[in-house]
C-alpha cells in the first residue's frame, strides 16, 4: 500500500498509538509538516522512529489511517529597543486510527521540503525480525 511517511517519531509515542492511548499526534518538524500537509482524511500513513536520512527498504513502523486533520500557525515576537524579530511555525495535528505493523518495501519520494512517500507492506508476526 502507498503511504505518506512520518519519520523521527518517538518509540514511546508509536507504542502508545498502537495501544490506543494516544489518538492525535502533533507534527512540528519541517519534513513531517510538508508531508502532513498532503494528508487527507482516509489516507494511509506510516510512522517510524527512523530519521529521514536513514529511511530505507526494510524500515519498520506502524500503519495508521488519518481520521482527522487540523493545521495551525503560531507567530512569536521578540523585541528590544533596537531589534524586532518575528517567527512563525506551522503545526499539523493528525488524529489516527492504527491499522497494523508495516515495513517499507520501496521509497517513492523523499525530501526536506517535499512529501515523503513509500510503498509499505503489512508485517505479520512471523515476518517480524
Amino acid at each position: 500500500m502507498r503511504c505518506l511517511v512520518f519519520t523521527g517519531i518517538s518509540r514511546t509515542i508509536i507504542d502508545e498509538i498502537l495501544r490506543k492511548m494516544i489518538k492525535t499526534i502533533e507534527l512540528r518538524s519541517a519534513h513531517n509538516v510538508a508531508t502532513a500537509m498532503r494528508a487527507e482524511v482516509g489516507n494511509c500513513v506510516f510512522l517510524t522512529p527512523v530519521k529521514l536520512h536513514d529511511l530505507d527498504r526494510g524500515t519498520a513502523g506502524i500503519v495508521a489511517e488519518v481520521v482527522g486533520k487540523e493545521v495551525t500557525s503560531h507567530s512569536m515576537f521578540f523585541s528590544t529597543d533596537r531589534y524586532f524579530e518575528e517567527s512563525e511555525m506551522t503545526v499539523v495535528k493528525l488524529r489516527l486510527n492504527p491499522k497494523c505493523v508495516g515495513r517499507v518495501l520501496n521509497l517513492l519520494s523523499t525530501g526536506i521540503l517535499d512529501s515523503t512517500e513509500a510503498e509499505v507492506i503489512e508485517m505479520s508476526y512471523y515476518d517480524a525480525k
